[in-house]
């Protein structure tokens, strides 16, 4: 299954992906055009390495969710990258926030992502 679906994103909607890390490697197929912001596109990746990063990228996730974007936060798997992040603790810290976790997959062999939709 290729990113793309596996973020439940459709034909041409667009993408903005926040914090890539260099090690990973995205693509998405398709005609899936990437936006400049997070603001305005249809589907939002945001990568948190550890909680201080999902504190300071909240605006960047936060809002997409609200508006019902596509929207999700990666997050390195349990026992990757020496996190102090990981499922639980990004569903109660975006819970807070009033958006709730409601799909989990895995990017790679590394990073997880978490869906969020309003609460």
């Amino acid at each position: 299954m290729d990113l793309a679906a596996k973020l439940q994103l459709k034909s041409g909607q667009s993408v903005a992906v926040v914090g890539q890390p260099e090690s990973v490697s995205l693509e998405f197929g398709g005609d899936h055009p990437l936006a400049d912001g997070a603001d305005q596109a249809d589907g939002v990746l945001v990568f948190c390495r550890a909680r201080q990063d999902l504190e300071r990228l909240s605006d960047q996730f936060v809002a997409p969710a609200k508006r019902d974007a596509l929207t999700w936060v990666a997050y390195p798997k349990a026992g990757k990258l020496g996190t102090d992040l990981n499922r639980d603790v990004l569903a109660d810290l975006v819970k807070a926030r009033g958006v709730q976790p409601v799909r989990q997959v895995a990017l790679d062999d590394t990073w997880s992502a978490l869906r969020l939709r309003p609460a």
